[in-house]
Protein backbone atom coordinates (compact mmCIF):
# COMPACT_ATOMS: atom_id res chain seq x y z
CA UNK A 1 0.00 0.00 0.00
CA UNK A 2 1.46 3.21 -0.77
CA UNK A 3 1.25 5.79 1.89
CA UNK A 4 -0.84 8.97 1.42
CA UNK A 5 1.30 12.27 1.01
CA UNK A 6 2.15 14.05 4.41
CA UNK A 7 -0.49 16.85 3.65
CA UNK A 8 -3.08 14.30 3.42
CA UNK A 9 -3.08 13.82 7.14
CA UNK A 10 -1.50 16.55 8.22
CA UNK A 11 -5.11 17.83 9.85
CA UNK A 12 -5.43 14.27 12.45
CA UNK A 13 -1.81 15.77 12.94
CA UNK A 14 -3.12 18.56 14.10
CA UNK A 15 -6.56 17.64 15.54
CA UNK A 16 -4.27 15.60 18.05
CA UNK A 17 -2.95 18.98 18.94
CA UNK A 18 -5.99 20.55 19.72
CA UNK A 19 -7.64 17.29 21.25
CA UNK A 20 -4.80 17.03 24.27
CA UNK A 21 -5.37 21.25 25.05
CA UNK A 22 -9.08 20.83 24.93
CA UNK A 23 -8.60 17.72 27.55
CA UNK A 24 -6.34 20.02 29.59
CA UNK A 25 -8.48 23.10 29.32
CA UNK A 26 -11.43 20.70 30.43
CA UNK A 27 -9.11 19.47 33.54
CA UNK A 28 -7.84 22.81 34.76
CA UNK A 29 -11.23 24.99 34.70
CA UNK A 30 -13.47 22.28 34.85
CA UNK A 31 -12.55 18.93 37.35
CA UNK A 32 -10.21 21.09 39.32
CA UNK A 33 -13.56 23.00 40.81
CA UNK A 34 -15.66 20.28 39.68
CA UNK A 35 -14.41 17.32 41.70
CA UNK A 36 -12.75 18.99 44.72
CA UNK A 37 -12.80 16.23 46.67
CA UNK A 38 -11.24 13.70 43.79
CA UNK A 39 -8.12 15.88 42.98
CA UNK A 40 -7.14 16.55 46.85
CA UNK A 41 -7.10 12.51 46.80
CA UNK A 42 -4.54 12.48 44.08
CA UNK A 43 -2.27 15.07 45.12
CA UNK A 44 -2.43 15.00 48.78
CA UNK A 45 -3.42 18.28 49.52
CA UNK A 46 -6.57 19.85 50.98
CA UNK A 47 -9.95 20.76 48.83
CA UNK A 48 -9.71 23.95 47.54
CA UNK A 49 -12.27 26.05 48.78
CA UNK A 50 -14.50 28.36 47.72
CA UNK A 51 -16.65 29.18 44.78
CA UNK A 52 -15.22 28.04 41.70
CA UNK A 53 -13.28 30.60 39.27
CA UNK A 54 -15.84 33.17 36.79
CA UNK A 55 -13.28 32.54 34.00
CA UNK A 56 -13.60 28.75 34.82
CA UNK A 57 -17.00 28.87 34.67
CA UNK A 58 -16.78 30.96 31.41
CA UNK A 59 -14.67 28.54 29.23
CA UNK A 60 -16.57 25.39 30.36
CA UNK A 61 -20.21 26.04 28.56
CA UNK A 62 -22.95 22.97 29.45
CA UNK A 63 -23.26 22.11 25.93
CA UNK A 64 -19.39 21.37 25.36
CA UNK A 65 -17.67 18.75 27.33
CA UNK A 66 -13.86 19.62 26.35
CA UNK A 67 -12.95 16.54 28.02
CA UNK A 68 -15.02 14.30 26.42
CA UNK A 69 -14.68 16.07 22.67
CA UNK A 70 -10.77 16.22 22.96
CA UNK A 71 -10.86 12.14 23.87
CA UNK A 72 -13.02 11.46 20.94
CA UNK A 73 -10.78 12.87 18.98
CA UNK A 74 -7.71 11.00 20.07
CA UNK A 75 -9.43 7.79 19.23
CA UNK A 76 -10.48 8.88 16.22
CA UNK A 77 -6.96 9.79 15.05
CA UNK A 78 -5.57 6.71 16.41
CA UNK A 79 -8.25 4.07 14.21
CA UNK A 80 -7.43 6.49 11.53
CA UNK A 81 -3.49 5.99 11.86
CA UNK A 82 -2.68 2.68 13.08
CA UNK A 83 -3.87 0.59 10.26
CA UNK A 84 -0.59 2.16 8.41
CA UNK A 85 1.25 0.18 10.65
CA UNK A 86 -0.65 -3.22 10.60
CA UNK A 87 -0.72 -2.96 7.04
CA UNK A 88 3.72 -2.69 6.90
CA UNK A 89 4.57 -4.68 9.68
CA UNK A 90 2.19 -7.37 10.26
CA UNK A 91 0.48 -8.45 13.05
CA UNK A 92 3.74 -9.59 15.52
CA UNK A 93 5.79 -6.43 14.44
CA UNK A 94 2.59 -4.47 14.61
CA UNK A 95 2.15 -5.04 18.44
CA UNK A 96 5.88 -5.08 19.19
CA UNK A 97 6.40 -1.73 17.82
CA UNK A 98 3.11 -0.35 19.73
CA UNK A 99 3.62 -1.52 22.90
CA UNK A 100 7.05 -0.32 22.95
CA UNK A 101 6.13 2.72 21.54
CA UNK A 102 3.06 3.05 24.27
CA UNK A 103 4.96 1.43 27.89
CA UNK A 104 8.43 3.24 28.06
CA UNK A 105 6.82 6.80 27.78
CA UNK A 106 3.93 6.05 29.73
CA UNK A 107 6.03 4.77 32.25
CA UNK A 108 8.52 7.48 32.08
CA UNK A 109 5.62 9.83 32.68
CA UNK A 110 3.94 8.06 35.42
CA UNK A 111 7.06 8.18 37.79
CA UNK A 112 7.44 11.78 37.41
CA UNK A 113 3.48 11.81 38.07
CA UNK A 114 3.45 10.61 41.49
CA UNK A 115 6.90 12.39 42.21
CA UNK A 116 5.04 15.41 42.28
CA UNK A 117 2.18 13.62 44.19
CA UNK A 118 4.71 12.65 46.67
CA UNK A 119 6.23 16.21 46.89
CA UNK A 120 2.76 17.60 46.92
CA UNK A 121 1.99 15.02 50.13
CA UNK A 122 4.98 16.50 51.93
CA UNK A 123 4.35 20.26 51.14
CA UNK A 124 0.63 19.84 52.72
CA UNK A 125 1.80 16.95 55.82
CA UNK A 126 -0.20 14.06 54.14
CA UNK A 127 0.74 10.82 54.08
CA UNK A 128 1.77 9.45 50.91
CA UNK A 129 0.58 6.04 49.97
CA UNK A 130 0.84 3.86 47.18
CA UNK A 131 0.74 0.16 47.14
CA UNK A 132 2.57 -2.61 45.18
CA UNK A 133 -0.58 -3.73 43.44
CA UNK A 134 -1.91 -0.65 42.05
CA UNK A 135 1.15 0.18 41.13
CA UNK A 136 1.88 -2.66 38.91
CA UNK A 137 -2.03 -2.70 37.77
CA UNK A 138 -1.59 0.65 37.03
CA UNK A 139 1.97 0.34 35.14
CA UNK A 140 0.32 -2.74 32.77
CA UNK A 141 -2.71 -0.95 32.30
CA UNK A 142 -4.87 -3.30 33.53
CA UNK A 143 -5.66 -1.00 36.41
CA UNK A 144 -9.72 -1.56 35.48
CA UNK A 145 -9.59 -5.36 35.42
CA UNK A 146 -8.29 -5.85 38.30
CA UNK A 147 -10.40 -3.10 40.44
CA UNK A 148 -7.19 -0.67 41.12
CA UNK A 149 -7.60 3.18 41.67
CA UNK A 150 -5.73 4.59 38.71
CA UNK A 151 -2.83 6.55 40.07
CA UNK A 152 -3.16 9.71 37.36
CA UNK A 153 -6.84 10.01 36.40
CA UNK A 154 -6.47 9.40 32.84
CA UNK A 155 -4.75 6.43 31.71
CA UNK A 156 -7.79 4.47 30.96
CA UNK A 157 -7.86 5.91 27.60
CA UNK A 158 -4.10 3.60 27.35
CA UNK A 159 -6.24 0.96 28.59
CA UNK A 160 -8.50 1.55 25.81
CA UNK A 161 -6.15 1.73 23.17
CA UNK A 162 -4.34 -1.32 23.68
CA UNK A 163 -7.00 -3.92 23.81
CA UNK A 164 -8.01 -1.99 20.86
CA UNK A 165 -4.38 -2.64 19.43
CA UNK A 166 -5.23 -5.91 19.77
CA UNK A 167 -8.75 -6.19 18.17
CA UNK A 168 -8.01 -4.36 15.57
CA UNK A 169 -4.60 -6.81 14.57
CA UNK A 170 -6.72 -9.96 15.25
CA UNK A 171 -9.57 -8.64 12.66
CA UNK A 172 -6.87 -7.04 10.89
CA UNK A 173 -7.20 -10.31 7.74
CA UNK A 174 -11.06 -10.01 7.87
CA UNK A 175 -10.88 -5.74 7.83
CA UNK A 176 -9.11 -6.29 4.27
CA UNK A 177 -11.34 -8.22 2.90
CA UNK A 178 -14.53 -7.23 4.19
CA UNK A 179 -14.27 -3.76 6.04
CA UNK A 180 -18.16 -2.47 6.30
CA UNK A 181 -18.87 -5.75 6.68
CA UNK A 182 -16.30 -6.90 9.91
CA UNK A 183 -16.17 -3.17 12.00
CA UNK A 184 -19.85 -3.40 12.00
CA UNK A 185 -20.72 -7.07 12.82
CA UNK A 186 -18.06 -6.57 15.69
CA UNK A 187 -19.73 -3.34 17.07
CA UNK A 188 -23.02 -5.39 16.30
CA UNK A 189 -21.47 -8.25 18.36
CA UNK A 190 -19.78 -6.01 21.38
CA UNK A 191 -23.38 -4.60 21.58
CA UNK A 192 -25.49 -7.94 21.68
CA UNK A 193 -22.50 -9.32 24.46
CA UNK A 194 -23.71 -6.20 26.63
CA UNK A 195 -27.31 -6.64 26.24
CA UNK A 196 -27.32 -10.18 26.85
CA UNK A 197 -25.08 -10.07 30.24
CA UNK A 198 -27.04 -10.60 33.44
CA UNK A 199 -27.13 -7.81 35.94
CA UNK A 200 -25.79 -10.00 38.28
CA UNK A 201 -22.66 -11.12 36.77
CA UNK A 202 -19.45 -8.26 37.48
CA UNK A 203 -16.80 -10.38 39.39
CA UNK A 204 -15.16 -13.12 37.01
CA UNK A 205 -12.36 -15.21 38.91
CA UNK A 206 -9.17 -15.82 37.21
CA UNK A 207 -6.87 -17.80 39.09
CA UNK A 208 -5.40 -15.51 41.60
CA UNK A 209 -7.23 -12.31 40.09
CA UNK A 210 -10.98 -11.25 39.62
CA UNK A 211 -11.74 -9.57 36.76
CA UNK A 212 -14.60 -7.13 36.59
CA UNK A 213 -16.70 -7.29 33.83
CA UNK A 214 -18.69 -4.52 34.31
CA UNK A 215 -15.56 -1.95 34.38
CA UNK A 216 -14.17 -3.55 31.39
CA UNK A 217 -17.01 -3.09 29.32
CA UNK A 218 -16.71 0.53 30.52
CA UNK A 219 -13.48 0.37 28.11
CA UNK A 220 -14.64 -2.07 25.59
CA UNK A 221 -17.54 0.60 25.14
CA UNK A 222 -14.86 2.69 22.95
CA UNK A 223 -13.60 -0.02 20.47
CA UNK A 224 -16.90 0.53 17.98
CA UNK A 225 -15.94 4.32 18.18
CA UNK A 226 -12.12 4.09 17.49
CA UNK A 227 -13.43 1.86 14.47
CA UNK A 228 -14.76 4.88 12.99
CA UNK A 229 -11.61 6.41 12.62
CA UNK A 230 -10.29 2.97 10.67
CA UNK A 231 -13.59 3.41 7.95
CA UNK A 232 -11.79 7.00 7.10
CA UNK A 233 -8.51 5.20 6.76
CA UNK A 234 -10.34 2.84 4.43
CA UNK A 235 -11.90 5.82 2.67
CA UNK A 236 -8.92 7.25 2.33
CA UNK A 237 -7.07 4.01 1.09
CA UNK A 238 -9.52 3.39 -1.98
CA UNK A 239 -10.96 0.37 -0.29
CA UNK A 240 -14.37 1.61 0.88
CA UNK A 241 -16.34 4.27 -1.32
CA UNK A 242 -17.61 7.42 0.60
CA UNK A 243 -21.08 6.29 0.52
CA UNK A 244 -19.73 3.48 2.39
CA UNK A 245 -18.19 5.26 4.84
CA UNK A 246 -20.88 7.55 5.23
CA UNK A 247 -23.49 5.09 6.10
CA UNK A 248 -21.70 2.30 8.31
CA UNK A 249 -19.58 5.25 10.04
CA UNK A 250 -23.23 6.43 11.28
CA UNK A 251 -24.29 3.04 11.84
CA UNK A 252 -21.07 2.26 14.44
CA UNK A 253 -21.61 5.71 15.92
CA UNK A 254 -25.33 4.25 16.54
CA UNK A 255 -23.76 1.68 17.69
CA UNK A 256 -21.35 2.93 19.95
CA UNK A 257 -24.37 5.90 21.76
CA UNK A 258 -26.60 2.38 22.15
CA UNK A 259 -23.81 0.82 24.17
CA UNK A 260 -23.21 4.01 26.31
CA UNK A 261 -26.58 3.12 28.17
CA UNK A 262 -25.34 -0.22 29.05
CA UNK A 263 -22.32 0.90 31.24
CA UNK A 264 -21.98 2.63 34.38
CA UNK A 265 -20.94 6.13 31.90
CA UNK A 266 -24.37 6.82 31.32
CA UNK A 267 -25.13 6.98 35.05
CA UNK A 268 -22.21 9.16 35.39
CA UNK A 269 -22.81 10.88 32.49
CA UNK A 270 -25.40 10.68 29.61
CA UNK A 271 -23.97 13.81 27.70
CA UNK A 272 -20.90 13.00 27.13
CA UNK A 273 -21.49 10.55 24.92
CA UNK A 274 -23.22 13.79 22.45
CA UNK A 275 -19.15 14.93 22.26
CA UNK A 276 -18.56 12.10 20.89
CA UNK A 277 -20.71 12.82 17.87
CA UNK A 278 -19.49 16.20 18.14
CA UNK A 279 -16.08 15.47 17.97
CA UNK A 280 -16.45 12.98 14.74
CA UNK A 281 -18.63 15.63 12.90
CA UNK A 282 -15.35 17.75 13.57
CA UNK A 283 -13.67 15.08 12.15
CA UNK A 284 -15.24 14.59 9.45
CA UNK A 285 -15.27 17.87 8.46
CA UNK A 286 -11.31 18.18 8.56
CA UNK A 287 -11.04 14.99 6.67
CA UNK A 288 -12.71 16.44 3.76
CA UNK A 289 -11.13 19.16 3.91
CA UNK A 290 -7.89 17.42 4.79
CA UNK A 291 -6.06 19.13 1.35
CA UNK A 292 -6.51 22.37 2.97
CA UNK A 293 -4.60 22.34 5.91
CA UNK A 294 -0.78 22.95 6.02
CA UNK A 295 2.17 23.73 8.91
CA UNK A 296 1.51 25.12 12.27
CA UNK A 297 4.19 25.22 14.51
CA UNK A 298 1.67 25.54 18.05
CA UNK A 299 -0.53 22.83 16.74
CA UNK A 300 2.20 20.84 15.33
CA UNK A 301 4.43 21.20 18.41
CA UNK A 302 1.38 20.12 20.89
CA UNK A 303 1.10 17.61 18.77
CA UNK A 304 4.56 16.07 19.06
CA UNK A 305 4.59 16.61 22.88
CA UNK A 306 0.74 14.90 23.24
CA UNK A 307 1.07 11.73 25.10
CA UNK A 308 3.50 12.50 27.46
CA UNK A 309 1.41 15.80 27.98
CA UNK A 310 -2.08 13.99 28.28
CA UNK A 311 -0.18 11.51 30.97
CA UNK A 312 1.21 14.10 33.35
CA UNK A 313 -1.38 17.39 32.76
CA UNK A 314 -3.64 16.21 35.31
CA UNK A 315 -1.55 15.47 38.47
CA UNK A 316 1.10 17.87 37.75
CA UNK A 317 -1.27 20.87 37.07
CA UNK A 318 -3.65 19.68 40.06
CA UNK A 319 -0.92 20.08 42.07
CA UNK A 320 0.99 23.35 40.75
CA UNK A 321 -2.09 24.87 40.68
CA UNK A 322 -3.19 24.22 44.38
CA UNK A 323 0.25 24.69 45.59
CA UNK A 324 -0.01 28.16 44.11
CA UNK A 325 -3.23 29.26 45.13
CA UNK A 326 -2.48 28.65 48.22
CA UNK A 327 0.25 30.57 48.10
CA UNK A 328 -1.64 34.09 47.09
CA UNK A 329 -1.75 33.42 42.88
CA UNK A 330 -5.32 33.49 41.55
CA UNK A 331 -6.38 30.77 39.66
CA UNK A 332 -5.51 32.06 35.94
CA UNK A 333 -2.16 32.48 36.26
CA UNK A 334 -1.67 29.47 38.85
CA UNK A 335 -3.44 27.59 36.26
CA UNK A 336 -0.96 29.06 33.18
CA UNK A 337 1.90 28.15 35.64
CA UNK A 338 1.34 24.85 35.60
CA UNK A 339 0.41 24.81 32.09
CA UNK A 340 3.80 25.64 31.21
CA UNK A 341 5.41 23.22 33.68
CA UNK A 342 3.49 20.22 32.46
CA UNK A 343 4.62 21.44 28.78
CA UNK A 344 7.89 21.76 30.25
CA UNK A 345 7.93 18.29 31.72
CA UNK A 346 6.32 16.56 28.68
CA UNK A 347 8.75 17.85 26.56
CA UNK A 348 11.56 16.62 28.27
CA UNK A 349 10.00 13.40 28.23
CA UNK A 350 9.36 13.56 24.88
CA UNK A 351 13.41 14.48 23.80
CA UNK A 352 14.83 11.83 26.34
CA UNK A 353 12.31 8.91 26.09
CA UNK A 354 9.44 9.05 23.22
CA UNK A 355 11.80 9.69 20.72
CA UNK A 356 14.52 6.77 21.09
CA UNK A 357 11.80 4.56 22.05
CA UNK A 358 9.83 5.04 19.14
CA UNK A 359 13.07 5.18 16.57
CA UNK A 360 13.51 1.80 18.39
CA UNK A 361 9.99 0.68 17.77
CA UNK A 362 10.14 1.60 14.26
CA UNK A 363 14.08 -0.04 13.78
CA UNK A 364 12.04 -3.12 15.60
CA UNK A 365 9.24 -3.41 13.25
CA UNK A 366 11.11 -3.22 9.91
CA UNK A 367 10.66 -6.33 7.53
CA UNK A 368 13.74 -7.83 7.29
CA UNK A 369 15.10 -6.50 3.56
CA UNK A 370 15.96 -9.87 1.22
CA UNK A 371 19.95 -9.43 -0.31
CA UNK A 372 20.35 -8.52 -3.31
CA UNK A 373 20.39 -10.82 -5.92
CA UNK A 374 23.45 -11.64 -8.02
CA UNK A 375 23.66 -11.84 -11.20
CA UNK A 376 25.33 -14.25 -13.50
CA UNK A 377 27.86 -13.85 -16.18
CA UNK A 378 24.89 -13.52 -18.74
CA UNK A 379 23.53 -11.02 -16.94
CA UNK A 380 20.03 -12.92 -15.95
CA UNK A 381 19.46 -12.73 -11.88
CA UNK A 382 19.71 -15.83 -10.47
CA UNK A 383 16.02 -17.19 -9.96
CA UNK A 384 14.58 -15.07 -12.82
Amino acid sequence: MTLPAQGKIAFANQLRGLAVLMVIVSHYAGTYWSARELVSLFVFAPPVEGPSSLVSRFITPPTVAYGPFGVAIFFLISGFVIPFSLEKLGAARFLAARLLRIYPTYWAASAAVIFIAWLSSKYWGQAFHMDTGRLIANMLLVQIQTGHLSTDLVNWTLAVEVKFYIVAMLLWPWIRCRPVLTITGFSLALLAYMSCIPKGWNIVPMGVMQIGLTSTNTELLFLPFLFIGTLFHLELTKKISPKALIGSALAVLIIFLAMWKKTPWFAQSASAAANYSYALLLFGVCYVLRGRFRANRVLDFFADVSYPLYIVHSLVGYAAIRFLMANGVSFVPAALLAFGAAVALAYLIHRTVELPTAALGKRFGRRPVAPAVPATTEGVKVGA
